[in-house]
């Protein structure tokens, strides 16, 4: 596989910024990187902050700590005994110091003699030599390329199986090839499904000679944390076991697909406890160097049998059963005909690339026997299918798988488990450190907190909670989880005589009803590598929480209980106090560990290093969820080499209903004028207590001549005389609040409420007098006659004699 450098590069910042969490010792390397059972061997751990190391704390049993030796902070010299009876394979520890626990960090263990890796080995023309069934310790650098060379008989089987990136302390993508004398490749392996994106290759010698083993990163990389166990030998190294489980304390007869295309068949003994069993196969006396992964359930197993293309010839099994078989090639599907009843729940879940790392990417159908598909389902359960069925009427049905790329391959093997959908409670510990899976670290006589999350499946119910396997003088004072709960805070208590002590300690849920025989676990899981985007690439899962108490702390923290509760739309604060030993100076951060649901808390308060009380702010919105919590705050702060945590005793908050509703009316106002802004009051339930009502968000240039109101019984509205500035911005601001206070004896209850809008307007324009209007010109005289001429006085008195006017028309 090939990888972008901007995307290794990434990942190698990421891996470093996760082992410099400061808050904890941080383990960086082991070297070697793993150790041969059988034997005593010396091991370097480096890190930071181990000086004062303790102990150290492995998952498997197997491992025995001889000495331990620090030099300075940052190397711890171990001394280590490896068991016969250690298991083959990866195997996880963490370091604790008195001061608190590493992350966690991989190591291999080995049945064969281990080799270093001797430089130079980096041309093919001088290769290392090996000694057939050994395995090295090497570290690939930047452009490193690894030789090693072996000597074979003809129809000697080589195989060659590689932990790189499954060491977790790298981002390494490792390549391996087999190269014969002509530096021809005779086999080779970028990534192997079974092992992540390791590397297994093996090949039969066509003839005696000697072979090569090339060992690279895939596009040339590496650095010098790309540390790799090469293990070469001819033993088995089953791709591929089939059935892939069976029943507690069963004995099945399987068969195996060895990395070279043999096949065996061997009977494996199944333990008698439920879950995954790692079976490390052996054969003449040799033993594979890493496990594979089987189901151990209370279902039949039922197998394949070829050819199975004609359902009709098919015989049908009763459910609930197991079916196991391998799509032996491209296009293969394989059918299994089952007997159902009506109205049985049933869920079909699909193992392959899930557990038993199968190359299979699943495809699955449920038919009526007579024909016609009734569901189908690709890639539910994550990378495999799962799917609930329920039965519709009596009668014979059908399952089919295939691969959904149409892919097979002796290998492709998958197991699918038919039964009534399960009863389960898983649990789940939230991280306080992105990407850094929790630990809890108490210090002696205080308490520390996390946040505890149950899964239920098909169940409801109160469950009970306790801790196995843990150290004198712990106690759990959050010992139920309500049925109507997914998640609360968890505090773990030290008492001051506790020893300074780690352990990894079982937590266990179980219904406090009588006859739910449900036992919850815990499933923890450790991101060891990331790839883009954070992606998961590999890390660890438990069933233990890595739990240690510490020295005790020059200081302590103390939540004062609220004597009031905070109601929707309100606001309160978390009143801390802190204790310091005479000396200590130092500032401490708090936190609060949760919020419940519609709350919200600063994160960025701290007590100074000359105070001894901060407030916390807190509000809570409109649907902020109702009833009574359980509050613990967390505190952080420098401590000798490191910082530390601690957490307060519970208080209890409770949140209640708002004791009024405002409706807000749209008040219009002129600037430079006064105006009224009224809101209706609804007054839910009776306060108790004196109340006071306050405008608040005015906009700039308004103010309120009485901006407070006190309520009175039967009160239904609210009035604010508000004044407007004469230079007020005009337009429209929607930002207005009534907030009601409710003084009690044991403190004020807020309630904070709006929206209210105003709207400014400029007063209108006055318009200047008339002018008066002036008086209008006299009319003007009418003209003068015009004097007659002396024809015109003869003409008229001729007219006057003759009876006519003087310019009548003549005849």
């Amino acid at each position: 596989m090939k990888f972008d450098r901007c995307v290794l590069l990434f990942v190698a910042v990421a891996l470093g910024m996760g082992t410099a969490y400061a808050d904890s010792p941080a383990v960086t390397m082991l070297t070697p990187a793993g150790f041969q059972r059988g034997t005593e061997t010396d091991v370097l751990i480096t890190g930071a902050r181990l000086g004062d190391v303790t102990e150290l704390l492995f998952y498997d049993s197997g491992v025995e700590v001889l000495e331990l030796k620090p030099e300075g902070e940052g190397k711890v010299h171990a001394k280590l005994k490896i068991a016969e009876t250690c298991e083959p394979g990866l195997h996880a520890v963490r370091l604790a110091t008195s001061s608190g626990i590493s992350n966690l960090r991989y190591f291999g263990v080995t049945s064969l003699p281990q080799v270093d890796e001797v430089e130079p080995n980096s041309d093919f023309a001088t290769p290392q030599l090996l000694a057939l069934n050994s395995t090295v310790n090497g570290i690939v650098k930047n452009e490193d390329v690894d030789y090693y060379l072996v000597e074979l008989a003809e129809g000697q089987k080589l195989t060659v199986e590689l932990e790189g990136l499954r060491l977790g302390t790298e981002f390494f993508d490792p390549f391996v090839a087999i190269l014969d004398e002509n530096r021809f490749e005779v086999a080779r392996c970028d990534d192997a499904p079974l092992l992540q994106q390791d590397c297994v290759c093996a090949f039969v010698a066509p003839q005696a000679g000697k072979y090569t083993i090339e060992v690279r990163e895939s596009s040339f990389g590496g650095s010098d944390r790309s540390q790799y166990r090469l293990h070469v030998g001819d033993f088995p190294r089953p791709l591929a076991i089939i059935p892939a489980g069976g029943q507690p304390g069963e004995k099945i007869n399987a068969t195996l697909v060895d990395a070279s295309g043999e096949t065996w068949q061997e009977e494996i003994q199944l333990p008698d406890t439920l879950g995954e069993f790692n079976y490390v196969a052996s054969r003449d006396g040799k033993l594979a160097p890493s496990p594979n992964k089987l189901r151990v359930v209370e279902l039949p197993n039922v197998s394949e049998s070829e050819p199975d293309d004609d359902r009709a010839t098919l015989t049908a099994v009763d459910v609930p059963v197991a079916f196991n078989g391998v799509l032996q090639e491209n296009g293969d599907v394989d059918w299994f005909k089952f007997k159902g009843k009506k109205d049985q729940q049933l869920e079909f879940t699909v193992y392959g690339r899930r557990v038993l790392r199968s190359p299979i990417d699943s495809w699955l159908e449920i038919h009526k026997a007579a024909g016609g598909r009734l569901a189908a389902n690709d890639d539910a359960g994550g990378p495999d299918s799962v799917q609930a069925f329920k039965i519709p009427e009596d009668g014979e049905y059908l399952v089919a798988i295939r691969d959904q790329l149409e892919e097979g391959s002796p290998t492709h093997a998958y197991r699918i488990e038919v039964a009534p959908a399960a009863v389960a409670v898983e649990l789940a510990i939230d991280e306080l450190q992105r990407y850094q899976s929790q630990t809890v670290e108490i210090p002696q006589g205080a308490q520390m907190a996390v946040l505890l999350r149950a899964s239920r499946k098909n169940f409801s119910g109160d469950l009970g909670l306790h801790i196995e396997d843990a150290i004198p003088g712990i106690e759990l004072t959050t010992p139920t989880i309500a049925a109507n709960q997914s998640y609360i805070p968890m505090l773990i208590k030290a008492s001051a005589d506790a020893p300074v002590k780690a352990c990894l300690a079982a937590l266990i849920a179980e219904p406090l009803a009588e006859g739910a025989s449900v036992r919850g676990t815990l499933n923890q899981r450790t991101m060891l590598v990331r790839g883009q985007n954070n992606r998961d690439m590999w890390g660890h899962d438990s069933d233990r929480l890595a739990l240690a108490v510490t020295r005790a702390l020059p200081f302590s923290i103390k939540v004062v209980q609220p004597e009031v509760p905070i109601v929707r739309n309100g606001n309160t604060e978390y009143v801390v106090q802190a204790t310091r030993q005479e000396g200590f100076k130092e500032p401490i951060y708090l936190r609060s560990l949760y919020n419940p649901s519609g709350l919200s808390a600063s994160g960025s308060v701290k007590i100074e290093g000359d105070q001894l009380e901060a407030r916390i702010p807190v509000t809570a919105n409109a649907k902020s969820a109702l009833g009574s919590y359980p509050i613990t705050i967390l505190a952080r702060a420098k401590a000798t080499n490191s910082n530390v945590w601690v957490a307060s005793e519970f208080i209890t908050l409770n949140v209640e209903d708002g004791y009024f509703a405002f409706t807000f009316a749209k008040t219009v106002a002129e600037a430079g004028a006064s105006a009224p802004f009224t809101v209706g009051l609804e007054v839910k339930r009776p306060p108790e207590g004196e109340v006071e009502f306050e405008l608040v968000g005015l906009p700039a240039g308004v103010t309120s001549t009485q901006p407070t109101v006190k309520y009175t019984d039967g009160m239904q509205q609210i009035s604010f005389p508000l004044q407007v500035a004469a230079d007020a911005r005009v337009g429209q601001f929607k930002t207005l609040y009534v907030k009601s206070t409710i003084t009690r004896s044991g403190g004020q209850i807020v309630q904070t409420e709006g929206l209210g809008e105003i709207q400014l307007i400029a007063p209108p324009v006055k318009t200047a007098a008339a002018p008066a209007k002036a008086a209008a010109p006299a009319a003007p005289a009418a003209p003068s006659e015009k004097p007659l001429s002396r024809l015109e006085q003869l003409r008229q008195a001729k007219a006057l004699l003759d009876g006519t006017q003087p310019n009548d028309a003549q005849p």
